[in-house]
């Protein structure tokens, strides 16, 4: 079974064990939220119940059940939240979860390479590919990328729009 990230623990948030969390994936993956797993390190992933989820002040607010305090959250402190794979939300032809751009090649319509997908940027308005680089950036927008190959795992953009 593959595991995808879909959020990861910013921080404690109040003294009743709930914690803050930066969301991965489209607010909808969280809509009846029943588990989440916890990867140990070197080990397996573990699952926890979730027994609330709200949004606060632009951030979400996660609850697992059986803890209660703020001494028995600390230690998830900087953990992802992962999901199996089968069971994310099916996506439009159009729509794409950040962990799918990750590693894709980046080709123009001249067919120029301009290297691999390292990470995705949420700026709010559109999400920006990072590439290995870390200094060629490129908005995740229509009017630049033309073609997302899910199979070939390659994105084509449009060669006039980069610098």
């Amino acid at each position: 079974m593959e595991f995808v990230i879909i959020a990861r623990v910013i921080d404690t948030f109040g003294v009743k064990g709930e914690l803050k969390v930066k969301l991965f994936a489209p607010a909808e993956v969280f809509d009846n939220l029943k588990r989440v797993y916890l990867k140990r390190v070197g080990g397996g992933y573990v699952p926890f119940k979730v027994e609330g989820l709200r949004e606060h002040r632009g951030a979400f607010i996660i609850k697992l059940k059986g803890y209660d305090s703020l001494g028995e959250v600390e230690q998830f402190k900087g953990a992802h939240l992962f999901l199996p794979e089968s069971e994310l939300p099916p996506r439009g032809e159009d729509e794409f979860y950040v962990y799918e751009l990750v590693g894709m090649e980046v080709w123009t319509d001249k067919g120029e390479r301009l290297g691999r997908v390292k990470r995705v940027e949420d700026l709010g308005v559109y999400d920006m590919l990072i590439l290995e680089d870390e200094r060629t950036m490129i908005p995740f927008v229509g009017d630049i990328v033309l073609q997302v190959d899910r199979v070939e795992r390659k994105i084509k953009v449009k060669a006039s729009m980069i610098l």
